[in-house]
C-alpha cells in the first residue's frame, strides 16, 4: 500500500517535471522531441521493449551539453507517461582536469530541475582521474589511483617536452576516452550514445584516434575499429600505456564479440535551443562559469589551460604570466573576463585538487629539464633555483645513477613529483619507441585536434652550458 502510494506521488511529480520542461520549450522543440520519441521506438523495437533501450550521455559543463540532457529527459518522461515505461539514461559526467565547486553546482542544479536523481531510470556516474563511480560532490577515484594519474600526467610533459594545448588537449583525450570506455561497458551496457558534436568534428576526432592506434600498433586500416565504442577501448589501452611507459606493455587486444554502439547527434535540436534563456533558467544556468565553452571543450576546462600557458610564458618564454594566460581567457571566455590574482589561485587549486600537483612541479613540468641528458637542468636551475646551482654536478651524477647524497635525490623528486627510477630513465631516453612514437602525436594537438606549431626548444645559452668534466 505504502509502495504503491510512493509510486504515484513519484509518477506525479514526474509529470509535473515534464510539464515544466515542455513549458519552457517553443513549438517547434517539442515537436522535435517527438521526432526522438519516434526514433527511439523504431531504434529499441518498438513501446514493447522500450524499457531495454539503454541511452547514454557525456554530460560537459557547457550550455549545449546542459540542453542535450533536457531534451533526452523530455523524451523520457513523455515515454513514460504514453506507454508506462521508457528508455535508461545513463550520464557520465566528466570535465577534465577535474570537477570544480561551481561545475559541480550547475549540475546539481541541472539534475533537480530534471529531477534525475530520484529516478530508477537513470544512473548517474562521475569520471575522476580515469576512473568513474556514482555521481557525488566527493572524488571517485581513491588516493593511489589520484597518485597514478598525478604521475602519469606529469611524466607526459616531461616526455614531450610540450606545450599546455597538448598537456590539457591531446593527452586528455586518451583519459576520455578511459572514462567513456568504462561507462560504456558498466552493468549492462549501452545501447547508443547520444551527441552534441556537429558531424566534422566527430568525424575529426575519429579520424585522429584511429590515427593514433595505428601509428602505434601498425595494424592495417581496415583492421582498426571503424566506432566509437571500439576506439574508445583502444585509445584507453593507449592511455595505459602512456601511464606505464618503463614497462613492457601486454599486447593490445580489442574486443571482438562487442557489438556496434549507436552514434545519435541532436545538433538540429539543439541549434533551436542555443538562445533559450528559458530553458537555461529552468535548468538553473543563470550564473555561468567565468570561462564558458562550447562543443567537445565543454568537456574541457580552461582555467587550469590559461594558468600553465601563464606559467609557460612567464618561465619559458619570459613574457610574463599575464600575456600567457591572457590569450586562452579570450579565446575561451563568452564574456571579457579579466585574470587577476583571485582566478589563478582558483586554477592552481583545481590543478592540485585533480591531480595533486603543485606549482613547482608545473614549471618544472614546462622546462623538462631532465631530458636529453639533463640539457634544460642548468637553464632550469638559472631561472627558477639559482641556490641549487652548486649542485649542478651531484644532480647530474643523480640522474645518471651513480652515488650522491639522499638530499639530492629527495629534491628531484619533490620539484618534480617524479621517482627516480623515472628520471633517470628520462635523462637517458631508455624508452621504447612505441611509446616516443605515441608522444610525438599527442604533443602535436591541442583542445580542438588542431595541429601546434612546433615550438623551439628551450636551451641554455652557450655560456651557461656545463661541460661533461664539470658535471662530475
Amino acid at each position: 500500500m505504502n509502495d504503491n502510494i510512493h509510486d504515484l506521488a513519484m509518477r506525479h511529480v514526474r509529470e509535473q517535471v515534464l510539464e515544466r520542461l515542455l513549458e519552457h520549450m517553443t513549438q517547434a522543440q517539442r515537436a522535435s522531441v517527438h521526432l526522438l520519441m519516434q526514433r527511439m521506438l523504431v531504434i529499441a523495437g518498438g513501446p514493447g521493449k522500450i524499457s531495454e533501450f539503454r541511452a547514454m550521455v557525456l554530460l560537459g559543463a557547457d550550455r549545449r551539453s546542459a540542453h542535450l540532457l533536457a531534451c533526452l529527459r523530455a523524451a523520457q518522461l513523455s515515454l513514460a507517461k504514453r506507454y508506462g515505461r521508457s528508455f535508461l539514461l545513463r550520464v557520465l559526467v566528466a570535465r577534465l582536469p577535474g570537477l570544480d565547486s561551481t561545475t559541480l553546482a550547475l549540475h546539481d542544479r541541472c539534475f533537480g530541475a530534471l529531477f534525475l536523481e530520484d529516478d530508477s531510470r537513470v544512473e548517474l556516474l562521475r569520471a575522476d582521474a580515469g576512473q568513474i563511480g556514482p555521481y557525488s560532490a566527493r572524488p571517485v577515484a581513491t588516493t593511489e589511483q589520484r597518485a597514478v594519474a598525478r604521475n602519469a600526467w606529469l611524466l607526459f610533459g616531461h616526455l614531450g617536452v610540450c606545450r599546455p594545448e597538448a598537456l590539457l588537449g591531446a593527452r586528455a583525450y586518451l583519459e576520455l576516452a578511459t572514462v567513456l570506455d568504462q561507462a560504456l561497458h558498466a552493468g549492462t551496457g549501452v545501447d547508443a550514445l547520444f551527441t552534441v558534436l556537429p558531424t566534422t568534428q566527430r568525424h575529426r576526432f575519429m579520424a585522429w584516434g584511429r590515427h593514433c592506434l595505428r601509428a602505434i600498433t601498425g595494424g592495417a586500416a581496415d583492421a582498426l575499429p571503424h566506432g566509437v565504442g571500439g576506439l574508445a577501448e583502444g585509445l584507453m589501452q593507449l592511455h595505459n600505456l602512456l601511464a606505464l611507459p618503463l614497462q613492457r606493455a601486454a599486447p593490445m587486444a580489442l574486443r571482438t564479440d562487442a557489438k556496434v554502439l549507436q552514434v545519435i547527434a541532436l545538433e538540429g535540436f539543439l541549434q533551436q535551443l542555443e538562445n533559450d534563456d528559458l530553458l537555461d533558467r529552468m535548468l538553473g544556468r543563470v550564473k555561468v562559469l567565468p570561462c564558458e565553452v562550447h562543443g567537445p571543450a565543454g568537456l574541457f576546462d580552461p582555467v587550469p589551460l590559461a594558468h600553465l600557458r601563464g606559467l609557460y610564458a612567464q618561465f619559458i618564454e619570459q613574457r610574463g604570466y599575464r600575456a600567457g594566460s591572457r590569450a586562452v581567457v579570450e579565446q575561451f571566455a563568452h564574456l571579457p573576463v579579466q585574470w587577476p590574482q583571485p582566478l589563478r589561485e582558483d586554477a592552481q587549486e583545481r590543478l592540485a585538487d585533480a591531480l595533486g600537483v603543485t606549482i613547482e612541479q608545473l614549471v618544472c613540468q614546462a622546462f623538462a629539464p631532465f631530458s636529453d641528458q639533463g640539457r634544460r637542468l642548468e637553464l632550469f636551475l638559472v631561472r627558477c633555483h639559482p641556490g641549487m646551482l652548486v649542485a649542478l654536478p651531484a644532480l647530474h651524477r643523480a640522474l645518471e645513477g651513480r652515488r650522491c647524497a639522499s638530499a639530492i635525490t629527495a629534491w628531484l623528486m619533490q620539484v618534480s613529483g617524479l621517482e627516480m627510477a623515472q628520471l633517470r630513465a628520462l635523462y637517458a631516453g631508455a624508452l621504447r619507441p612505441q611509446v616516443r612514437r605515441l608522444v610525438a602525436l599527442l604533443a602535436r594537438r591541442d583542445i580542438a585536434l588542431r595541429a601546434l606549431a612546433q615550438a623551439s626548444p628551450v636551451a641554455p645559452p652557450a655560456q651557461q652550458q656545463v661541460s661533461a668534466g664539470q658535471r662530475r
